[in-house]
């Protein structure tokens, strides 16, 4: 009977992503606010090392650094430019699921005064759609990768940029994912955080791993606390726990290290299915 439900909702899914003008790029592709400049995405396994930023690079601020994390729904929710401008203005970085570049969401982000990078999985209607992260200061390097949904064929990306800290010699590290969703088992699950794993497990600084982890399950939920617990990353303890749960069990996640907490919420909103989850960081004060 649940494979049956199972196989009528990959169905119903496929169908509405062919109906909504769905294609598959052939190449990891990062798009920025760059000009909107568009090139391929370096792989992380090939970025072991970094070429130092230019001079006078600016950074983000120790003490006080804002950080959103959200699914917009594609921009499909009412309201949703409304919402997202209104957080903007409050947070000095953003790690965004399923965004959806049109000309839309790029004057939001530009009236905003933020720096953005966006890792491609597919195209909507032929405009890219992944995931992005936004700040009020540049990445000083970004690179990626690309799952496939088992079932769906539908590709999920993961983005993962590095930020200079005022006054700290290290860099932030930003993972930014969206988990696969529709499997029978969690093979491809495990394997697509074990990618993530692999591609971020050499950094030794402060750490930010957020996005929306699709950990609908007990055993999807298991697979992310070993990931957590290897990347020695905590959890956040919401004071009042708003965030989207699916069966039961919350999907959206964010997890942190070398930084302490000063403030975290989670907004209730009607313009996504997801509510975007907001954390105010200040770096640990033993690393200044």
């Amino acid at each position: 009977m649940l494979a049956g439900r199972f196989r009528l909702v990959v169905l119903l899914v496929m169908l509405f992503f062919l109906a909504i003008g769905f294609s598959e790029g052939s190449r990891l592709k990062i798009i920025s606010d760059d000009d909107t400049a568009v090139s391929e995405l370096q792989s992380c396994e090939m970025t072991t090392e970094m070429n130092e930023p230019p001079m006078n690079t600016l950074g983000l601020d120790p003490e006080s650094i804002t950080f959103l994390n959200w699914n917009i729904y594609k921009g499909n929710g009412d309201n949703w430019r409304r919402d997202l401008s209104s957080l903007a203005q409050g947070h000095d970085l953003m790690t965004i699921q399923e965004a959806k570049l049109d000309d839309e969401l790029i004057h939001l982000l530009e009236v905003n005064d933020f720096n953005w990078e966006m890792n491609t999985a597919f195209y909507l209607d032929g405009a890219p759609a992944g995931v992005m992260t936004a700040a009020s200061v540049h990445a000083v390097h970004s690179c990626g990768f690309r799952v496939v949904e088992p079932f769906i064929r539908v590709p999920k990306s993961t983005l993962i940029s590095y930020y200079e800290i005022d006054g700290y010699e290290g860099r932030l590290l930003v993972a930014n994912i969206h988990g696969i969703n529709f499997t029978l088992g969690i093979k491809a699950y495990r394997e697509q955080l074990e990618k993530l794993y692999g591609a971020i497990k050499q950094h030794d600084g402060p750490m930010i791993v957020a996005g929306d982890f699709n950990s609908w399950s007990g055993d999807r939920l298991q697979e992310v606390r070993e990931l957590i617990d290897r990347l020695a990353l905590s959890d956040i303890d919401y004071p009042v726990n708003n965030k989207t749960h699916v069966f039961g069990n919350a999907i959206d996640h964010v997890f942190y290290r070398q930084l302490e907490v000063v403030s975290d919420r989670v907004l209730q909103v009607s313009s996504s299915d997801h509510n975007p989850i907001s954390v105010n960081f200040r770096l640990q004060a033993e690393l200044l």
